[in-house]
């Protein structure tokens, strides 16, 4: 049995390196806290986390990477991102430790084969996510 859809007002939070936050005022992200990695191992989608009031602190307890920043996503803006056919999506993944893991799915799967085009789309949707994401959790 799959888990319940994620309703399109849900706020998700992303665990981002501090190097992924341009600082200047106010806080902007830079797209390559959403450019899936190169391994692969992003290829079922981004990892998020349905935000709470301690999502900063259980995302860096969770990766044990206490010098982590968290930023915030809508569903509903998520779904309404695509690049040349390739449409975002956020499904639920629940995982050991963390229940209200999620994935942004949409992306194409990267691999020794990775094409000039697909290069293009992940470049673009990772702006669109950056643009839209918001530097405001807190520890």
């Amino acid at each position: 049995m799959s888990p319940e859809p994620i309703p399109c007002q849900t706020i998700l939070a992303r665990a981002v390196d501090p190097e992924s936050l341009r600082r200047s005022v106010p806080i902007t992200v830079r797209k390559s806290a959403f450019i899936p990695r190169a391994n692969g191992l992003d290829n079922d989608g981004l990892s998020v986390t349905l935000a709470s009031g301690n999502t900063l602190e259980r995302l860096r307890t969770s990766l044990r990477a206490p010098d982590k920043e968290g930023v915030t996503l809508h569903v509903g803006r998520i779904r309404q991102m695509s690049a040349s056919g390739h449409r975002l999506d956020v499904k639920a993944d629940p995982i050991s430790g963390d229940a209200y893991h999620a994935l942004i799915t949409g992306f194409p799967a990267r691999g020794p084969n990775e094409t000039l085009e697909n290069k293009v789309v992940w470049n673009r949707l990772a702006e669109l996510l950056a643009s839209h994401a918001r530097c405001c959790l807190r520890a």
